[in-house]
């Protein structure tokens, strides 16, 4: 009989996993319930675990942890996965694979269990996240070895044993919620032209209900790090919250895409996430003012390429942690401030400013020539255009050009 550490969340599949490990399998299952800005009460998960059979629960709370060692270097990465990904849910699996092995660790156990879905990224993520910290941990996944195919399959498990679930009731919806925003998926929606229900999003307004008043608000940066709203010092947990309430109020973040799965399997998505889409403009408008345009070219090559790696399980890599001391690197500079307008789900850079700001207004002028001699136009135009003059004469003479052919 062994002791096993199981990821528990509360939903339908964590409940009877733990059910099963406990009563199917004949283990001692010590229940890890971890708060990541779910905004809603965890404690009675602990009280639920030991209901189901679990040995032991801990319930703890690791929302500072996901946003400074997890949510803000994706942020600093410029990180998002196609168009519309913030990898919000990814970001969050490192973090619970990290506690997994920490508490595996602590209580002696050999042993690590999840209830990802077995068609879905998560699987990986959490088991490639586990192997890269500890190889020896044996992965066990339920959702893959009982045989409950369907979801009246699980409803029908759980009644039988009389084990404490919620009917399903509306639509059939999941929901992966934490502080870097909400992934939704309706799997009523079988047609990809078919739009969505208002009740499906939880955080976001719809821009028909947004106020038909815009907000400005100013977002401070220190060396990277979102730190001040409107000229006021906030730490990350009430910055990032006010900023999903703020933003959700204006209908900013929501999303309806096409993704491609790490499987390769086109998913549609639902995606609301009001701060990291207010942070991102900022940064990046913030980066543009303080980095050469070397640095801005090749930076957003290498943020696409982390994207990837972490939306793909590999997080504890060593390309992503070498890629990760690079952009560390560069926000040495991204220090000051971004003023942004948002409304009826729109949101635009009015303005921004820093003590390591690149723009000079008086360079930049075309009719302002005190620092910019005519002379010097002369000579560079001359220069830039004699590859295009040397790569012309080889042009047979009676060719034309190609705008007249």
């Amino acid at each position: 009989m062994a002791r096993i550490i199981l990821a528990f969340n509360g939903d339908l599949e964590s409940r009877l996993a733990l059910h099963w490990l406990a009563h199917e399998r004949g283990h001692k299952v010590i229940a890890l319930s971890i708060n990541l800005g779910q905004e809603q009460y965890l404690e009675p998960l602990g009280e639920l675990a030991l209901e189901l059979g679990a040995v032991a629960a801990q319930v703890i709370d690791r929302r500072e942890t996901f946003l400074r060692d997890f949510c803000f270097p994706a942020l600093q990465a410029g990180a998002v996965y196609q168009t519309s990904c913030f990898l919000g849910s990814a970001l969050a699996r490192y973090l619970i694979a990290q506690e997994l092995v920490r508490a595996a660790r602590e209580e002696g156990c050999s042993c690590v269990a999840h209830s990802a879905a077995s068609k879905g990224n998560d699987q990986v993520r959490m088991e490639t996240a586990i192997a890269a910290q500890n190889p020896q941990l044996e992965v066990l996944a339920p959702v893959r070895q009982w045989n409950l195919k369907s979801l009246e399959d699980k409803l029908t498990y759980a009644r039988r044993r009389r084990l404490p679930v919620e009917e399903p009731k509306g639509e059939s919806i999941s929901m992966d919620r934490n502080l870097w925003g909400v992934s939704l998926v309706c799997h009523d929606l079988a047609d990809a032209w078919q739009a969505p229900g208002e009740g499906l999003f939880v955080l976001t307004r719809s821009v028909e209900k947004a106020p038909d008043k815009p907000a400005v608000i100013t977002i401070g940066f220190e060396a990277g790090v979102p730190c001040r709203i409107d000229d006021e010092a906030v730490e990350p947990l009430p910055l990032v919250r006010e900023l999903n309430r703020l933003g959700g109020e204006h209908g900013i973040g929501r999303s309806d895409v096409i993704e491609d799965r790490l499987l390769g399997i086109k998913s549609r998505e639902f995606y609301e996430a009001p701060t990291p889409t207010l942070l991102l403009a900022a940064h990046r408008d913030l980066e543009s003012l303080v980095h050469s345009r070397e640095m801005l070219q090749f930076k957003e090559a290498l943020g696409q390429r982390y994207a990837e790696l972490v939306y793909s399980g590999l997080w504890f890599h060593d390309l992503r942690q070498a890629l990760h001391g690079f952009f560390q690197q560069t926000q040495r500079l991204v220090t000051g401030e971004v003023r942004l307008k948002l409304f009826k789900g729109n949101h635009a850079v009015i303005g921004r400013r820093s003590p390591h700001g690149l723009f000079d207004s008086r360079l930049a002028s075309q009719t302002n020539f005190e620092f910019f001699d005519s002379k010097w136009a002369q000579g560079f135009t001359s220069l830039w255009t004699l590859p295009s003059r040397l790569a012309a004469r080889q042009q047979p003479p009676d060719e034309k050009p190609a705008s007249e052919r």
